[in-house]
This record gives structure tokens, sequence and C-alpha cells, in this order.
């Protein structure tokens, strides 16, 4: 029976019924810790069994990824006997509701896939299939931008085969067994073998039909008729003007042999991202992309070191001149706001310059940077603004494709989304063609030190300086390798010197720190945290800094306080905290936790082997074979490669 609005599931009173499936019902929730509107899934009582494994199995997988395309896990609990997940609130359509079951645009078909496939490339990559994949466990908010709900049916591809319930016909069609839904279910499912990766990709493709056509492609009365059509039927034609190429994807998504489909989510999104910046207008893009290799490159979260340029900015040629005149004029005045450190007031002015040109291709770029800054900066925890820093990095980069800074920009969209392994397909090719762009060298230093290829990375570094010492993201990148090599001198002796040129970089200040921290400095490091508390206290970097020195120092209720919820969802998507997250819980003792942090870092890119040899903060969790797992998980990644 659904529950009454005001009744309490631990720290979460239920607020009203959003829906309800075979599993249970849906909720809109507040939680009254943190002040929030959450979506909880409470399992039915009715169920029992397998319905109660499969519930657990949804938490376990949901909760291991972190992806801008994928609805968050923040909780799960037990009340009253009933099972509960809680998740994000995601306000929006399903993907059914928002076509209306009526055909959409080639054009919107091709940017919402794309998103949907980046979210299977993530959890793929990560061992996970969804087995659900349909048009009502998609979310699209009023931006177009996706979300991908109800990992209830995923589980782990290296225990597909012990599912009895993938094996024959029979529980696949049977009354409250079955797994997954039928008109999406691919050809070797209902022949009973296990699913895999390329089975989401069939689903995917029958969403794309769905979407293009405003039906199911296999129809039928009952799941008997359905099956059939997918076993043996061609599915229909799709309508004349659907571009050949995405009539392509579609076609071979619905191969009815896996090996004949595409093998990856990752090809299907690269399939669908040719179209689509096939299809869009060209725009340039010149200073956001800079930026963000300048400021994401360690955490970024600093102000460039460079004077701002004063003159030459050029708007677009479709202003009057004296409206492009002061398009110039607010711009320059939200460059000075910038390079301050005054975020929202530089917004305000990007904003005014595009409304006064809107074709004025820097200030949109760098409006869309601030974006980023709010989480490089250590100013917020939501995942989706790097989605829309990503969204108009791609709107702005289709312009001038050769421009060395747009590949640097997504190089740092990749490196800060857990999609490490695209950087040097973007970084390398640019570089030949321009050596010297600063920009570029920095993101290949990134992506050699997350793949402890230190010598290379300092080498690089030092070439580098001596051609612009004041170019701070390399020194303090530098400083923090000489912290993990054990140069402990070294590394307080670079992060120093940026602090002397701008005493409120948050990035060299959490470096200095645990550079204290590291060599038993506890003393010096909380000084310097306290000294900074009256500027940052506020800020998830300094956060999650001073909760590490408070389980350093043995406070274990005041540190698990400082570690709050909030600043666990930062730590999921900065790389640079999600590490030291698992140092956290291995030093308040909490092995479990500890592990789960320690494989998100490495997930989001982390591959620094020996450095997780030798941390002395994860020194309490190195006998747990666990440990060694993950090791050989990057080994084995990096043979691959």
């Amino acid at each position: 029976m659904p529950l009454s609005p005001g009744t309490k599931l631990g720290p979460y009173e239920i607020v009203a019924l959003l829906g309800a499936g075979g599993m249970g019902e849906v909720y809109r929730a507040r939680d009254a810790r943190l002040g929030r509107d959450v979506a909880v899934k409470v399992l039915q009582e009715s169920l029992g069994g397998n319905a109660w494994e499969r519930f657990e199995r949804e938490a376990r997988a949901a909760s291991a990824l972190n992806h801008p395309n994928i609805c968050a896990v923040h909780d799960v609990g037990e009340a009253d006997g009933r099972p509960y997940l809680v998740m994000e609130l995601v306000e929006g359509q399903t993907l059914r509701d928002y076509t209306g079951r009526q055909p959409v645009e080639p054009a919107v078909v091709i940017a919402l896939g794309a998103q949907i496939a980046d979210a299977l490339e993530a959890a793929h990559a990560k061992g996970i299939i969804h087995r659900d994949i349909k048009a009502g466990n998609i979310m699209v908010t009023g931006r177009r931008h996706v979300k991908v709900l109800d990992f209830g049916l995923a589980k782990h591809a290296a225990v597909a085969a012990e599912a009895a319930d993938t094996r024959t016909m029979q529980p696949l069609t049977a009354a409250g067994t079955i797994v997954g839904t039928p008109h999406y279910m691919a050809p070797e499912i209902l022949q009973g073998k296990p699913a895999d990766a390329r089975s989401d990709l069939w689903a995917l493709g029958v969403v794309l039909h769905e979407m293009l056509t405003g039906r199911l492609p296999f129809q039928g009365s009952t799941p008997f008729e359905v099956s059939s059509g997918i076993l043996r039927e061609a599915p229909p034609p799709l309508p004349a003007g659907v571009p050949s190429g995405l009539r392509t994807i579609v076609e071979r998504s619905l191969e009815k042999r896996p090996e004949q489909r595409y093998q990856t989510a990752g090809d299907v999104r690269a399939a669908l991202e040719t179209l689509q910046a096939a299809a869009m207008p060209r725009r340039k893009t010149w200073l956001w992309v800079a930026g963000i290799a300048a400021l994401v490159i360690a955490g970024a979260l600093f102000l460039y070191q460079r004077q701002p340029p004063s003159e030459g900015r050029r708007t677009s040629t479709g202003a009057p001149a004296s409206a492009k005149e002061d398009a110039n004029l607010a711009f320059e005045s939200a460059e000075k706001f910038y390079y301050q450190g005054d975020i929202a007031r530089s917004q305000e002015s990007y904003s005014r310059a595009l409304a006064l040109d809107s074709g004025f291709t820097e200030a949109r770029s760098r409006l869309a940077f601030s974006y980023a800054m709010q989480i490089l900066r250590g100013q917020s925890n939501d995942s989706n603004l790097l989605y829309t820093a990503e969204e108009e990095l791609r709107k702005a980069s289709k312009e001038n494709p050769d421009l060395p800074n747009v590949h640097a920009g997504f190089a740092a969209v990749y490196f800060l989304t857990g999609r490490k392994d695209r950087m040097p397909a973007e970084v390398d090719p640019a570089l030949k063609r321009d050596p010297s762009a600063i920009e570029l060298l920095m993101w290949r230093v990134q992506y050699l030190v997350y793949t402890e290829d230190n010598n290379a990375a300092k080498k690089q570094i030092r070439s580098m300086l001596d051609r612009d010492p004041a170019y701070q993201p390399a020194r303090f990148v530098l400083g923090d390798i000489l912290r993990r090599e054990g140069d402990i001198e070294g590394a307080i002796r670079e992060q120093q010197r940026v602090l002397d040129q701008v005493p409120g970089n948050t990035t060299s200040v959490r470096f200095l720190a645990l550079a204290f921290m590291d060599s038993g400095q506890l003393e010096r490091a909380r000084k310097l945290l306290e000294e900074k508390r009256g500027a940052m206290e506020h800020n998830y970097l300094w956060r999650h800094a001073r909760a590490l020195l408070l389980a350093l120092e043995g406070k274990q209720q005041e540190a698990l306080s400082s570690m709050d919820e909030a600043t666990l969802k930062f730590a999921e998507i900065q790389i640079l905290t999600t590490l030291e997250t698992a140092e956290f819980y291995a030093l308040v003792g909490d092995r479990a936790k500890a592990f789960n942090w320690l494989d998100r870092a490495v997930r989001n890119g982390d591959e620094r082997i020996e450095w997780f040899r030798k941390d002395p903060r994860l020194e309490s969790i190195r006998d747990d074979p666990s440990f060694q797992r993950i090791i050989d998980s990057i080994e084995a990644r990096r043979k691959q490669r």
C-alpha cells in the first residue's frame, strides 16, 4: 500500500508518490538533515527473495557510478522491514513522456542518444550492465540533459553467467519474474544467453528507433509475440527524412547477432557525436579552452596567473559598431572580475557582453567556463556543471577544430569526468601541429602524472618553467610530484613560491597541507589551514583537507562530522580528492569505505600504483587482498592500453 505524505523513513519524510513499478514505489521525499528534496524508491512489502536481492544489487551497482548522465545514489536504508534507496531528484520527464510517443527530430535524437551512450560507456567500463534500458528509465530535463535511471536490474559482467533468471525463455516471460522489459530485450537474452554490454546497445538501438518513429520497433499483444518479432523480424523502416548516418547507427545497433553490432557504447557515442558535429553550426573558441586547460590541470582551483589581454577583442560582425564597443567593455570588466576571483560578478559581465553582441564567442566561452569554475575552485559539488561546461565547449569548438586550445579543453573535460584514456587522442595530434602550445603540453603532463610516468612529467614541466617561470599550474604540479616522491622540502618550496604570488591559491594550500601531513608536521598543517579558514572554510577543498587532518590527529568523531555528505559528493567528482577520501576512511578504520573510495579513484582515472603502495595513509589496508586486486586491475588496464 502506498505510503502517505508525512511518513518517515529514517531521516526522510515522504512528500508525494511519483510513480510505481514492478518492484515498488518511488516517492518525492524531504531530507530533514540537509534540507533538500530527494527521490526514495521503496521495495514492495509483498516481494521478497530474488526481488530483495535485486534491490540490493541496484544499490551496489548504482552507488559505484559517478557520471553526469547517471542518476546519483545518495543513501540506502531500511524502515519497518522495507528497504529503500535514496537518489537524486531529477526534475523532468521520462523520455517516453518527453516524446509523447511522437517522432522526434533527428538532431534531438542524436543529442539525447549520445548522452545515453556516454552513460552506458561509463557503466560498462566498470563492469556494470544496465539490462533495462528503455524510454521509461531515461529522464530528460528542461535543458535536454539526460539522466539514466534504475540500475535495479544491473549486474556485474563478471558474474553474469550465475544468474538463473536469464537462462531460458520461461523465466523471462513468466509473470513476476521478468528481467528487463520485453520490447527492449536483445535476441541473445531471449535465447537464454547471459546479457553483456552489447545487449544494452541493442536496447539503445530500440530507444533510438522509437524516438525516430514514435513507436516501438517490435510490437505484439503478448510477450511471446514480441519475442518472436525480436528474434525473427527486421525492424520497420525508418522515416525517409532520417539522415543516412543516423539510419546506419540504428540499423547496426539492431543487428540480431551481437558480434555484428557496435561492440562498445563508446563506439556508438563516437558515431553519434560525429553526426552531431557535422550538423551543428561552427563557432569560435579560444579563451575558455585556454582557461580550462590552465585551471583544471591540477585540480585547477586557482586563477590563471597571466595578465588578461586588454586589446584586440573581437566580437561578431553582425552587431553595430557601438554595441560591439560596449560588449568589449563589458568583456574587459568581466575579465578583471574573473582574475580577481569574483566569479558571480564576472558571470554578470560576460552575460552583459553577450546581450550586447550575441556572436561574441570569447564572452560565451568564458561564461561557459565560469560554470566549471564553481567546481574547479571548490565552490560547488554539482556534477551537472561539468556537463554544462562540456556542452558549451562542444558548441564553441566546431568553428575551428584544429585550434590547439579546443583539444586542450576536451582533454580537461575528459580528465575531470573519468575519461582520461581519451586524452592522448586529443592532445598528441594537436601537439604535432603546434609543439609549443603550453595548455596542450600541460595536459600531456597531467596524463603522464596519472599514469605515473613522473620522470617524463618532470622533464616537461621544467622545460615549461624555463620558458615561463610564472606559469603556476606547472609549478604546483611539480611540487606535488616531489611530495609523492618523498622530497618534502622540494614540495614545500614549490607550493610556497606559488602562495607568495597568490596567497589565496586553494590548490597550493591543499598541496602544501598534504606535504606537511606526509612528513608528520601536523601542527604546521593545522596552522596553515587555520590561517586560511576565514577565506576558505566554505570551500570544499579546504573542508576536505581539514577532515583528513582531523583523522590524522586521531579526532575521529570530529573528522567524520567534517567529512559530511556534501563534501563526499564533491570528492566523487573532483579526482584530486577522491584518493584522499580513501586515505581518510583508512585512517578512521573503515576498511570497506576505504576500498570503495580507492576503487572510485581508479575509476576516475587515478593509476598511480607506486604511490598507492607507499602512501602512508593507506598503510592499514595494504595487507588486504582487495588492495592487490585493485593493483592488478590497473596493471591489466595498462597492458591493454
